[in-house]
């Protein structure tokens, strides 16, 4: 018996320093975060850090991409498809210690609505006429004309529900609902500290305390991963140093995929990018198949439209323009640009575009077209190509799902104008009818290739690498999220 006792507490001993060491979680994200308010900005790496962790909204998209209630518990919809009733939690606490009221809702939504209030998603939300304070825990949401999509994009992270007296400096000091508030955040050394919640309105979460860094330099990254100072990032490829991880015993490599469609886009306020048939040229000059090499140990699905193939709607258009570099010197020539077509190519910093933009580079240099290859910072990139579209090509992966209403926006920054999208779109949002709903956005799917807006070339993967041990994780990104709350240590 005391032997047993002796070599119960040796193990204990043995294994306390083991947990221990978990605390904190420490979560890796690439791209270095602009401020730290999903509402402000496009930029996904502010959501993977803030969506679900520090904000909530009245709906979330789950790991399955199903919409279900959130801070809503759940709502009614009037018969005529026009007015929303949601019944909201009680007891739900902001980090600040104030209460979710119907009053903060409508001031959350009316922010997201107001043109001056800065957020970029803001067109999703163009059917909702008027938010309203009910009693009894209720807000009401009346709408210009139905819309199939609204409980989903509430679900989104530029929908999350902000507390009035705070949103001035959610950029900075972020506070929300959700399992986690901020202890820490250095913008200097991109480190975000978060600890659990005590007035939490849900159940508390396994790990207690997290860190989040954002490494954009790649030499730095793999160092610490090779070291085994990262728990967990969710996005590694494409790296070379994922066979030598392995190696290590003590990580666990996972390839799934998100809904981000991965483009090589083109501004079309650019003379030579507004002729389809140098649009076309262009698609023709990709080798999309090829091009998948730089992400080892992993195979993303190929896409001939903005849709991803995990959508029921998906429609296979992979093929619609064939690499044929004959095919696309003829139509440059036909469009009387056979000699002297110079674009200006920018590049974020993510590893996947910078990897991607010399194999693109050097496809359309091969059939005559000059390319002018600049590398950005991921600041300058949402500045000066997103914001003031001073580019002619970018590539970049579009993550938020189900987002064809960029293509029915004049001023985003594709520059993309076409009133028979913008009449579908319209007809889409308004279709209650599944059925009739799927078959609409096969018709998008099919316009946008015609049109060659892009060239649409694969699904960003989800490729992720976690410690032994750490369950939980979602090995597909249905949105951009890291979700803290359903992940524990076995």
């Amino acid at each position: 018996m005391l032997t047993r006792l002796v070599l119960g507490l040796v193990i204990l001993l043995l294994a306390w320093p083991l947990q221990a060491n978990r605390d904190p979680l420490h979560v890796e994200l690439h791209l270095e975060p602009p401020h730290l308010d999903p509402t402000l900005t496009p930029a996904s790496t502010v959501a993977e850090a803030t969506y679900g962790n520090i904000f909530q909204g009245l709906t979330r998209i789950n790991r399955d991409g199903e919409v279900e209630p959130l801070l809503a518990r759940d709502w009614i919809l009037s018969p005529d498809g026009l007015t929303y009733t949601f019944h909201l939690r009680e007891g739900v606490h902001f980090h600040n210690g104030r209460l979710l009221t119907p009053e903060v809702v409508v001031f959350s939504l009316e922010r997201l609505l107001d043109p001056a209030g800065g957020n970029s998603q803001r067109e999703l939300y163009a059917s909702i006429r008027k938010v309203e304070a009910l009693a009894a825990q209720r807000v009401r949401i009346e709408l210009h004309y139905p819309d199939s999509l609204l409980l989903f994009r509430l679900g989104l992270s530029a929908a999350v529900l902000v507390e009035p007296d705070s949103a001035e400096t959610n950029t900075e000091q972020p506070v929300g609902t959700g399992p986690y508030r901020v202890t820490h955040w250095d913008a200097a050394k991109n480190r975000l500290n978060l600890y659990a919640f005590a007035d939490y309105w849900g159940d508390k979460p396994a790990i207690s305390e997290a860190l989040i860094t954002f490494t954009s330099n790649r030499v730095e990254l793999e160092a610490s991963l090779l070291e085994g100072q990262i728990d967990l990032y969710p996005n590694i490829s494409p790296m070379d140093s994922v066979v030598r991880l392995t190696e290590r015993g003590d990580y666990v490599i996972n390839n799934g995929v998100t809904q981000g469609e991965t483009l090589l886009v083109m501004n079309h306020a650019h003379p030579a990018l507004a002729d389809r048939r140098v649009r076309q040229a262009i698609n023709h000059a990709i080798d999309k198949r090829e091009l998948l090499n730089i992400y080892p140990r992993a195979n993303p699905p190929l896409i001939g439209s903005h849709f991803s193939p995990l959508d029921a709607a998906y429609v296979d258009l992979v093929d619609y323009y064939p690499y044929d570099p004959g095919r696309a010197r003829d139509l440059l020539l036909e469009a009387g640009y056979a000699q002297g077509l110079t674009l200006r190519f920018r590049v974020p910093p993510a590893l996947y575009a910078q990897q991607a933009s010399l194999y693109l580079a050097d496809y359309l240099e091969a059939v005559g077209i000059n390319i002018q290859l600049e590398r950005v910072t991921w600041p300058q990139w949402l500045e000066e190509v997103f914001n003031e579209q001073r580019y002619d090509l970018t590539v970049i992966a579009h993550v938020e799902p189900l987002d064809l209403d960029i293509y029915a926006r004049e001023d985003y920054y594709f520059n993309y104008v076409s009133e028979d999208f913008q009449q579908l779109w319209q007809a889409i949002t308004r279709e209650a009818d599944p059925v009739q709903r799927q078959l609409l956005l096969g018709q998008a799917q099919e316009l946008l290739a015609a049109d060659a807006v892009h060239v649409f070339l694969h699904i960003k993967p989800q490729q992720s690498i976690r410690k032994k041990g750490l369950r939980g994780f979602w090995i597909n990104a249905p949105v951009p999220a890291v979700m803290l709350e359903e992940l524990y240590w076995e």
